[in-house]
């Protein structure tokens, strides 16, 4: 196979992301690794669905053609359910029966769970250890595997126990995203939506043109016809091409951001947040039956409801926002799809001040003050960080989203 052409990102000075196609198969990530990182022991953490498609015994041969020493594995369940303490802890024993030492090297090959998992284990084995990001879905690779935030899921919320722990690379593989499932696209186009809506209004306008070519790109579509498989970069057809276009300007604005504000002092990185305050208080109600993305793709809508309110985005703003998340088969109310399909009690959750109380313990928050990314227009916002807003307009904006689960904007 031909070397891959390679894309190279910078984050904190360091051109530590590196984008291309089947950087895995052609070897690049393991001789990579294996030059810049020597190690008496590198550990692989994915899931067990990951490793049924083939991706670890790809990357492990991948490792043995270029002469690695020792690489052990460990699979974790698939899902949400497995950023939590107590698998956290099951990997960082079979690590210590393994022996593995302070040299060790740890590599997350898999969504966002798997990284944001890893990266934590990585942060606290014997005191902080070198790790790797491979993702291997579109939203891990544009969101969760760039800027070091590591994590783990607490019964009071998402994401709430942590460390700021950057990788010392992450390999963007487009490959992988054929065979990633429609609705796992979807959910990865809700965050690239997203730093387009805050960033740049000409990326913006190329996401509301380009929709059949992106989604075309990769996974198979609805009528089973799988896309032509990629090869080199300078071999992919114009919508690959297109596509990491697409996730390398997406990564390339978080990047930025977390250059310039690593630890949200600043409150720069707030900007990545927009839709989550409000999202993530959803997602804490209705997840697993609605993913990641999903739940953001309706938080920015009422989001921006919130800035129209304010009075600080025009109406057509938040329409426009709307259009194009519904271009990418996106909810932007509660009688879409995944949200209409829910069971009715678990829909009930969904009350104001439920929602209300969940947001007191968002991140960006300062005291009891909440704290929301308001938007001034497409591909701006009102300030370069998230705006104080007070409970009752937040309140006036999700009573007419949640009552009778009539949907968002309905009359």
């Amino acid at each position: 196979m031909t070397s891959p052409t390679i894309t190279k990102i910078s984050v904190l000075g360091s051109p530590t992301i590196h984008c291309g196609a089947h950087l895995l198969t052609s070897s690049y990530i393991a001789r990579t690794v294996l030059t810049a990182l020597p190690s008496s022991t590198y550990v692989v953490v994915t899931d067990t669905r990951i490793a049924a498609l083939g991706h670890l015994a790809r990357l492990e041969a991948a490792f043995r053609a270029e002469g690695v020493g020792r690489l052990i594995s460990y699979a974790i369940p698939p899902g949400e359910g497995s950023k939590c303490r107590e698998v956290k802890e099951r990997v960082e024993d079979w690590m210590f029966e393994e022996k593995c030492t302070r040299d060790t090297v740890i590599i997350a090959l898999g969504g966002g769970v798997v990284g944001d998992l890893t990266g934590f284990l990585a942060a606290t084995y014997m005191r902080g250890v070198p790790f790797v990001q491979i993702p291997t879905t579109l939203l891990a690779m544009v969101d969760s595997s760039v800027g070091g935030k590591t994590a783990i899921d607490v019964p009071a919320g998402k994401n709430l126990v942590g460390a700021f722990w950057q990788p010392r690379f992450v390999f963007i593989d487009v490959a992988f995203l054929e065979t990633l499932p429609q609705r796992e696209v979807r959910n990865g186009m809700a965050e690239v939506i997203k730093t387009a809506a805050i960033w740049s209004a000409d990326d913006f306008a190329s996401l509301e043109t380009n929709v059949s070519a992106i989604l075309s790109a990769c996974s198979t579509p609805v009528d089973g016809t799988p896309p032509p498989p990629m090869t080199t970069t300078a071999e992919l057809t114009y919508a690959q091409s297109l596509l990491l276009h697409v996730i390398v300007s997406s990564i390339s604005v978080k990047a930025h951001v977390v250059t310039h504000d690593e630890r949200e002092l600043t409150g720069l990185r707030n900007l990545v947040n927009f839709g989550h305050t409000i999202g993530h208080a959803v997602e804490a109600l209705v997840a697993p039956r609605v993913l990641h993305g999903e739940c953001i793709a309706l938080g920015m809508v009422l989001e921006a409801q919130v800035a129209e309110r304010r009075g600080v985005l025009r109406a057509e703003g938040v329409e426009r926002l709307k259009v194009c998340l519904k271009k990418y088969g996106l909810p932007v109310s509660l009688r879409d799809a995944p949200f209409v399909d829910l069971p009715r009690e678990l829909l009930d959750h969904l009350e104001v001040e439920r929602l209300l109380d969940i947001m007191k313990v968002d991140k960006k928050n300062s005291g009891a003050e909440k704290r929301i990314v308001l938007l001034s227009r497409i591909g701006a916002t009102l300030e370069q960080k998230a705006s104080a807003v007070d409970d009752e307009t937040i309140r006036e904006v999700l009573e007419p989203a949640t009552c009778g689960h009539s949907g968002v904007g309905d009359p």
